[in-house]
């Protein structure tokens, strides 16, 4: 193999690291904030803390889902995953309101 393919062959393992990356990120901090969320409802919910890591179990199930679709289209795609998750998971920033 050349010193060019062997860099092009390099350069597409780094991006997909990178999107990797990016992606399991996307994912604690997704997961974070829906667990945040169902804490939140399960407190104002009379009995609803006893149904709380049954659904904390069923949103991670979807988040795995999405995780899996992603992956698919980044890999139809061969693109970078930093445009398509700009917004996706906080692409701009709340302040909780407690």
């Amino acid at each position: 193999m050349s010193d060019q393919q062997d860099n092009v062959n390099s350069q597409g393992q780094q991006g997909e690291q990178a999107n990797q990356g990016a992606l399991t990120g996307a994912r604690e901090m997704a997961e974070k904030q829906v667990d945040q969320a169902i804490d939140q409802l399960a407190g104002k919910v009379p009995g609803g803390a006893q149904y709380a890591e049954q659904a904390k179990e069923q949103a991670d199930k979807v988040l795995d889902n999405l995780e899996g679709e992603l992956e698919k289209r980044m890999e139809n795609m061969g693109g970078n995953l930093g445009g398509m998750l700009g917004g996706l998971f906080g692409g701009h920033k709340e302040e909780n309101k407690q």
